[in-house]
């Protein structure tokens, strides 16, 4: 919305320091490879894309006010930014994209198990006009793919094990990019940036400028720490 100048939140001061403090440093070696012009335009690509997600909170926070708006607009009336805040968390939906951040990370770069597996036998067939054996070929189909698809899933669920259990260490010599290193994105940076991008949105639709703390400059758990 755009009352109160509620759409024109940007956050994106903050993002960039925080980008350079604490993203780039884990997912880097030190050192120079000579590519600066693949680095920046990397760089740019990953910006944009923390900047657009970070800044959907403006959409979501205009949901969640359309929900309760009354609740909303007494919070923001009394200058209780803890009390908007606690509002618009959920805590359940923030541990399932965090969990799920990770196991994305971890299967990325990496060889997906089932290309390891022998393929699937097939039955030689030839045509008959006889129902029988056409319906032989396709159980012998069927099951052929009732095997790989349980095999997926249990691949699946191999991944997901060591997701949640490996070392970062052990993840540095398995993919391209260590599990721990995207959910502490998610969960330092991604998610309380777009809560604090909600904060400052949801107080100038309700009228008011968002509290000092909220700067487009600042997160508000670097303020409180």
């Amino acid at each position: 919305s755009s009352v109160g100048g509620a759409d024109e939140i940007n956050f994106n001061e903050i993002l960039l320091r925080k980008y350079i403090e604490t993203v780039v440093p884990p997912l880097t070696t030190p050192g120079d490879d000579e590519q600066h012009g693949s680095t920046a335009l990397c760089d740019i690509v990953a910006l944009q894309a923390l900047s657009r997600r970070v800044h959907y909170g403006k959409f979501v926070a205009e949901s969640k006010y359309q929900s309760d708006p009354v609740g909303y607009q007494k919070l923001v009336d009394a200058n209780d930014s803890e009390g908007v805040m606690k509002l618009l968390t959920n805590d359940a939906v923030e541990q399932q994209v965090i969990r799920r951040a990770r196991l994305k990370a971890a299967t990325y770069g990496r060889e997906p198990l089932l290309a390891s597996m022998a393929p699937p036998t097939t039955t030689a067939t030839t045509t008959h006009s006889n129902n029988s054996n056409s319906n032989n070929n396709n159980k012998d189909e069927k099951s052929d793919t009732t095997s790989i698809v349980a095999a997926a899933a249990a691949s699946a669920v191999v991944v997901a094990i060591e997701a949640m259990g490996n070392s970062s260490e052990e993840y540095k010599k398995q993919g391209k990019v260590d599990p721990g290193v995207i959910e502490s994105v998610y969960r330092d940076l991604i998610i309380p940036l777009t809560k604090d991008v909600e904060v400052a949105y949801l107080f100038r639709r309700c009228g008011k400028e968002p509290p000092p703390e909220f700067a487009p400059d600042r997160m508000i758990r670097d303020v409180l720490e």
